[in-house]
């Protein structure tokens, strides 16, 4: 008896103090969604301060405070080129304080950096927040701001109007400075090739007075052989005795004719055999000068070249490109 007495009193107290586990253990969990409900809900702000954008000398201004410092800041914003974004930017780079930054509209929603300052100018009225702290700026009405519809349409097309102008000067500009530039290289370039350009015709005049020589030697050699066989078959002996003469002749003719192919890779033809004398002996003579030909070709090529790039940047229809344009052609070369 008192042994199931003893175990009936421990199950109890086993159970009381599992209830009071659990018990615990719900309270812990109850306080810690709690927190991270609290933690996770952002600040409501209850009450906001006022900021007004004013308009000096046609750019709208806004004193901000400061949250490290204390003290206002005045921040100028462009309509026309700056955003959202940039302004946060700004306020980010014053004050190295802010933490956050981003501006709502009047509803509470946020808006986009990639919004416009002339958009947001638009709205009338906007939340800026930094940090924890909320600021209800006013934008006057259309009829003081100088920014409404008409007259931001007017400074898109002033500011086209100068920005063709600027274009323009510009091109006219750079197209004088690269058209001086090219000049000033292709005297220089014409000065090294010229004398290179003598040596070159005194090579060329002395090798095709060899070729010439040549091929005048082969024309003798032609007709003295004509004139033997003709002296041997009329005077000397008989065509049945010069038949066979004159026919390995020919043979032999053809013959070297196949061995000129196999040893060029090309069929004989009087012009290209001259050509190949011209050009054996045009080498021979320039390594016999001196003569540096690469580098007369290298300065040729690029005489070629400065011309022809001075005759783009002369042509009309290069006239009015933009200098990214022929920035673009200049790196291409």
């Amino acid at each position: 008896m008192r042994n199931g007495r003893g175990l009936v009193t421990s199950f109890i107290a086993a159970q009381r103090l599992a209830n009071l586990r659990n018990t615990l253990w719900n309270r812990q969990q109850l306080a810690f969604s709690s927190s991270v409900a609290s933690s996770s809900t952002p600040p409501v702000q209850e009450e906001s301060e006022q900021l007004a954008i004013r308009f000096d000398y046609g750019l709208p201004l806004l004193d901000v405070p400061l949250p490290s410092r204390n003290e206002p800041c005045q921040f100028t914003m462009r309509p026309l080129s700056d955003s959202v974004g940039s302004l946060c930017n700004f306020l980010r780079q014053e004050d190295r304080g802010i933490d956050y930054v981003a501006v709502y509209g009047t509803n509470g929603v946020k808006l986009a950096t990639c919004t416009s300052i002339e958009h947001l100018l638009q709205f009338g009225a906007f939340r800026l927040r930094l940090n924890d702290k909320f600021y209800n700026v006013s934008v006057p009405k259309s009829g003081t701001t100088p920014y409404d519809s008409d007259k931001l349409r007017q400074l898109d097309d002033l500011r086209a109007t100068v920005a063709s102008l600027h274009a323009a000067l510009c091109v006219d500009e750079y197209k004088l400075s690269r058209e001086k530039k090219l000049l000033l290289q292709l005297e220089n370039a014409e000065t090294l090739l010229a004398p290179l350009h003598e040596a070159k015709q005194r090579i060329e005049q002395e090798c095709e007075a060899h070729t010439d020589r040549v091929m005048w030697g082969g024309f003798a050699a032609m007709g003295v052989q004509t004139g033997l066989f003709a002296r041997l078959t009329w005077w000397e002996y008989s065509w049945d005795i010069m038949e066979p003469v004159t026919y390995f002749a020919t043979y032999s003719t053809v013959c070297a004719t196949f061995g000129y192919y196999l040893y060029t890779k090309q069929s004989f033809e009087y012009p290209s055999a001259r050509e190949r004398v011209y050009t054996k002996q045009f080498y021979r003579r320039a390594q016999k000068q001196n003569f540096d030909i690469e580098r007369y070709n290298r300065l040729v090529n690029e005489v070629e070249d400065l011309r022809n790039q001075l005759k783009r940047m002369r042509d009309p229809l290069f006239q009015h490109l933009p200098v990214s344009y022929l920035s673009n052609l200049e790196t291409e070369k």
